[in-house]
């Protein structure tokens, strides 16, 4: 393969910046520049709601320099993601439209959970003791200016991950106007953040305790690691981190700029990440912290080098997704047995028809994301169970889904109730129509596998599914009565007529 090159660039909170790599199977991958500047996009956003035009004027001079950049280097390769100042704007379509304008880039706003999960992606490619950390337990703190992201691992696979709006530069936002009021400004910053994380741990972390914590974040992790390097080690133990984390916290604000040779912006927003960190440590009764530097820039490289096949990441993320999406089901109390069988009937389904049906591998995930969190509505209200499942997943972060999958994931849901095909118009607003032709297709492949199940008794669990002729020939290997599924697969096999031109038939072979 010969070499190639990508430019990332994160539009922040508290500031731009791109990566430059060039990358071979041959040679590996190295980052040959990364420029960064400071440019307060939250300090409007997470004030006012808006973005003031000056700051933009800033922004898009930043970005202009970055172009200047890819000319010099003659790289056409890029990807921009704007992270939550952006996304929460109101004036935000209008500063991507001057971005456009100004500069040429096409800037992307990317949803937490997709960003969250690109980073990830980096951390586990670029850290060599990712996989025993996850086996022994270990809680991922990925925190940025806008909000933050906790990641719990158990045994290997993902068990929950949430975000809370307590990014470091919003916090320092919110409480400005106090510190010329108190002689502890710190502890009021300890108050505030305590009192949101204390509500974080009585819903979702509740009596959970892990070995390793791992924070990621360019200043705090680059601080953390330049520590650790003088002492000649590669992680603290919790003394060691309570008694840097009591240093700094009597530093000031102007010392620390200094001292760690870092502009005096970021040394601002320095206290409440330490703050935010510290008290998450204690909560996790975390032994052992970790600390690396991955951003979002990194994320990209990694979900472009995935997509790409080029390099392959050792840790299994599509199992991570799963895992999310069964926790939620389990949350909102679903029949598990249940959602594992109509899983199970939908995957067969899918592998039988994937030649003919146009569905991609990925879209496969998200019918098994939708199979094992169909039934979790009912958790709200027995009588509009698919429309409740509709609005919980919509509500609902499911870290590796971006926000126009899981739109697509919601409606596979809703529709799978309904005896007639939807028109576009119905979803219109939340897809396009090549979306809207994939849900279509998931949501008749779901709405069979659940009428196979209409009892949640498991009757059909061995199948062999055939295409011959104009007929889906669903064999079922079973000992029970299955007139009920037959009258169910009967009922439901218009919708599944429509879209894919074949007959669901349903028979049964009865073991000996």
């Amino acid at each position: 393969m010969p070499m190639q090159m990508l430019a990332a660039i994160d539009v922040g909170s508290s500031e731009v910046a791109m990566k430059i790599y060039q990358f071979s199977k041959r040679t590996g991958i190295e980052e040959i520049e990364y420029v960064r500047s400071i440019v307060e996009l939250g300090a409007d956003t997470y004030n006012t709601g808006v973005i003031a035009y000056d700051t933009v004027r800033e922004l898009c001079g930043v970005l202009g320099g970055f172009v200047q950049k890819l000319k010099e280097y003659r790289i056409s390769n890029y990807v921009a993601y704007a992270g939550s100042a952006m996304r929460e704007a109101v004036n935000r379509d209008l500063v991507l439209d001057q971005i456009r304008i100004q500069t040429g880039l096409e800037v992307q706003i990317i949803g937490n959970a997709q960003q969250r999960f690109l980073v990830l992606q980096s951390l586990a490619g670029t850290m060599v003791q990712f996989e025993r950390l996850t086996q022994e337990g270990v809680a991922i703190v990925d925190l940025s200016s806008g909000s933050l992201q906790v990641s719990i691992y158990e045994n290997g696979a993902l068990q929950n991950s949430q975000n809370l709006k307590l990014g470091s530069l919003r916090v320092r936002e919110i409480l400005a106007d106090m510190e010329q009021q108190t002689t502890s400004f710190v502890s009021v910053m300890e108050d505030y953040i305590g009192n949101t994380l204390r509500t974080f741990q009585r819903l979702a972390i509740k009596d959970k305790k892990v070995k390793h914590v791992i924070v990621l974040g360019e200043e705090i992790a680059t601080l953390l690691n330049e520590v650790n390097a003088s002492k000649n080690r590669e992680s603290f133990n919790v003394s060691q981190f309570e008694k840097f984390y009591m240093k700094l916290m009597r530093s000031k604000d102007e010392d620390i700029s200094k001292k760690y040779n870092i502009p005096y912006e970021t040394a601002t927003v320095l206290k409440p990440s330490m703050i935010i960190f510290k008290n998450l440590v204690e909560m996790l009764g975390g032994e052992v912290v970790w600390a690396s530097n991955v951003g979002l820039c990194d994320g990209i490289l990694a979900d472009y080098l995935r997509a790409k096949h080029l390099f392959k990441n050792k840790h299994d993320f599509t199992e991570d997704i799963i895992s999310m999406s069964r926790q939620v089901a389990r949350h909102y109390e679903s029949d598990m047995n249940h959602t594992n069988n109509v899983e199970a009937l939908s995957l067969a389904i899918f592998d039988s028809i994937k030649k003919i049906s146009g569905l991609s591998p990925r879209d496969r995930l998200i019918l098994q994301a939708a199979s094992i969190l169909h039934d979790c509505g009912k958790y709200v209200n027995m009588m509009h169970g698919t429309d409740n499942a509709y609005y919980l997943v919509l509500n609902t972060e499911i870290i590796g889904f971006s926000e126009d999958e899981k739109h697509i994931i919601a409606n596979v849901i809703r529709f799978n109730s309904n005896g007639e095909v939807p028109e576009y118009s119905e979803v219109a607003s939340e897809m396009s129509h090549m979306s809207y032709v994939r849900m279509l297709k998931m949501a008749a492949i779901l709405r069979l596998a659940n009428g196979m199940d209409r009892s949640h008794l498991q009757r059909i669990q061995n199948v062999r599914v055939t295409v011959k002729d104009a007929e889906l020939k669903i064999v079922a290997n079973t000992i029970y009565d299955i007139t009920l599924e037959q009258g169910m697969m009967e009922t439901r096999a218009n919708f599944f007529e429509q879209i894919y031109g074949l007959r669901p038939v349903l028979r049964q072979k009865r073991r000996v």
